[in-house]
């Protein structure tokens, strides 16, 4: 350490998140979290949905194809949303609309989406 508190240069490449001040702790929450591009475009992927959600990845699920096709109605999509919301819940994570055709979700409580 230099005068007034300035730090040497080897201590500023020592560890960015250190330099930047996060503790250790901030190391496991975000320890393997991925965003994946999810195309939805069946009702049956609703398990795969959730198996990547418990895999901890963030899901930015693309809803037009399914939504355009017209082989769905509108009760069964809100149904679906509901279970995903549920199975979310459990967890603590959050669900969000990005434009018309974008949803994304999270997976746990240590990362939320503001509305």
């Amino acid at each position: 350490m230099k005068l007034f508190g300035k730090k040497d240069d080897e201590e500023l490449l020592e560890s960015p998140k250190k330099t930047l001040g996060f503790s250790s702790e901030f190391d496991s929450v975000m320890k393997d979290f991925f965003i994946k591009k999810y195309e939805l475009r069946s009702l049956e992927q609703i398990n795969d949905i959730k198996n990547h959600l418990r895999s901890r990845k963030i899901l930015i699920i693309n809803v037009n194809k399914i939504l355009k096709g017209g082989n769905i109605k509108i009760l069964e999509f809100k149904e679906v949303i509901d279970e995903i919301k549920a199975f979310i819940s459990e967890y603590g994570g959050s669900m969000g609309r990005l434009g018309k055709n974008y949803l994304i979700v999270t997976p746990n409580s240590q990362i939320r989406i503001s509305n």
